[in-house]
C-alpha cells in the first residue's frame, strides 16, 4: 500500500449488552479480541504505518504492547466510543494519510476482506471507506486525514458512521459477500 494508514483497534467498550467483558470472554476456543489481532497479524509487518490499541483492559494492553502495538489507555470508557476515537486521533503525528478503525468483537472478519477494502479504497481516490453488506455499513472504516478534525467533534456513544453518512459522495464501499463478517458479538453464545 502506498498510503500511510494507521490501524486503530478499539477495545475499550463496557460490553453492557453482553453482561461482562466480551473481549476477554472465550468465543469458539479463544478470547474474542484475539480474532482481529490474529487477522491483522497476517499482514506484512510494514503494511500499516502504525498499529494502535485503545483499551481500558490491562490484559489486552499487555498482550498487544508485547505484539508491537502502541497502547492508549481509555480511563473514561463511560464517555462512549467517541472518546476512544478522540484518544486515537489526538495521537496522530501528521505523517499518516488515514486511520483505519477496527473493532475487536467481529470474530468472523477476515484479513483478506480488510486488505481488499484498503487496496480498493486507495485506488478509488476517495477520502472514506467502509465495509458494507446489503446496504448496512460495517467496520472497519477508513478516514483520510482531512476528516480527523470532524472525528474530534463526535460525542457520546457515536462513532464514525455519522461522518460516513454525512460524506457519502467521498465514500468507497466494499461489499462483503458473507454478511457474517460484519457481525459483532453483543450477546453470549
Amino acid at each position: 500500500m502506498e498510503k500511510k494508514v494507521a490501524l486503530v483497534l478499539l477495545a475499550a467498550g463496557d460490553s453492557r449488552r453482553f453482561q461482562g467483558n466480551k473481549l476477554l470472554s472465550k468465543f469458539k476456543g479463544k478470547v474474542m479480541y484475539r480474532y482481529i489481532v490474529d487477522q491483522i497479524g497476517r499482514f506484512p509487518e510494514d503494511y500499516f504505518c502504525r498499529k494502535i490499541l485503545v483499551t481500558q483492559y490491562d490484559e489486552i494492553a499487555e498482550d498487544l504492547c508485547q505484539a508491537g502495538y502502541e497502547v492508549i489507555r481509555n480511563h473514561d470508557s463511560q464517555l462512549g466510543i467517541s472518546h476512544s476515537i478522540h484518544l486515537a486521533v489526538e495521537q496522530m503525528d501528521g505523517t499518516e494519510d488515514a486511520i483505519c478503525f477496527a473493532v475487536c468483537d467481529q470474530p468472523w472478519l477476515k484479513q483478506e476482506t480488510i486488505e481488499a477494502m484498503l487496496e480498493n479504497w486507495e485506488q478509488s481516490g476517495n477520502g472514506l471507506a467502509c465495509l458494507i453488506h446489503q446496504g448496512e455499513f460495517g467496520n472497519p472504516a477508513v478516514f483520510s486525514k482531512q476528516y480527523l478534525p470532524e472525528l474530534l467533534t463526535l460525542t457520546g456513544d457515536v462513532g464514525g458512521k455519522r461522518i460516513i453518512r454525512r460524506h457519502q459522495e467521498d465514500l468507497y464501499l466494499y461489499e462483503v459477500e458473507d454478511g457474517k463478517e460484519l457481525v459483532d458479538v453483543d450477546v453470549r453464545q
